[in-house]
């Protein structure tokens, strides 16, 4: 199956690179369309409540979540894609150039590397306001809910919602999508760089 991962993939064939382009690329394609789901489901329903409401300006944490899931999108069409190079690369009529092969598989790489890099950045943000959100509250208390005996209500704001701890399964689900697409990228450059100069 991981062809690709031995020492006679030094001597790859365009018909070996195009298995790996083809089991690859519908195995990111897949994997990164339901590790999406979640980040692309909250974005759009955070998008659509704000624009429900009249005069909602767009933060620029929900910007760079609207990046985030364009890169991911295109990112999930770009693997679909390896699996249509893999069909030029087993027809010799078709058969791209080692370079336009490589020059894609890195178009893929700087995406996916996008993807995680901006989730973090969201997730570093979003998760720094929850925690400062905590810190308002006193050491040991528990905010349950207001008007019952022995719980300590802290000030408007600081209690974590369950749409907070989705948001943050969204960011994680959008940096593993990432992952997934650069493990990818990085197996595909890997043989495609072992491939036998002869294009036999």
């Amino acid at each position: 199956m991981f062809d690709f991962l031995k020492p006679e993939s030094a001597r790859s064939t365009p018909q070996q690179v195009a298995r790996s382009l083809r089991w690859l690329g519908w195995a990111g394609f897949w994997l990164q369309a339901l590790l999406g789901f979640i980040p692309i489901l909250v974005v759009l329903t955070s998008v659509l409540a704000r624009t429900a409401q009249p005069m909602t300006m767009l933060s620029l944490g929900v910007w760079l979540a609207i990046l985030c899931l364009i890169v991911l999108l295109f990112s999930i069409y770009w693997c679909f894609r390896y699996t249509r190079l893999a069909s030029r690369l087993e027809d010799r009529d078709l058969r791209p150039a080692k370079a336009q092969v490589i020059r894609d598989l890195k178009l893929g790489l700087v995406a996916n590397i996008g993807i995680m890099a901006i989730a973090v950045v969201i997730a570093l943000s979003r998760v720094g306001a929850l925690t400062l959100k905590m810190l308002t509250l006193p050491q040991g208390a528990t905010v349950v809910a207001p008007n019952q005996i022995g719980t300590t209500l802290g000030a408007a704001g600081t209690l974590i919602t369950p749409s907070n701890m989705i948001a943050i399964h969204a960011m994680i689900s959008a940096i593993a999508a990432g992952l997934v697409g650069t493990i990818v990228s990085l197996l595909l450059l890997y043989q495609v760089g072992q491939q036998r100069v002869s294009q036999s």
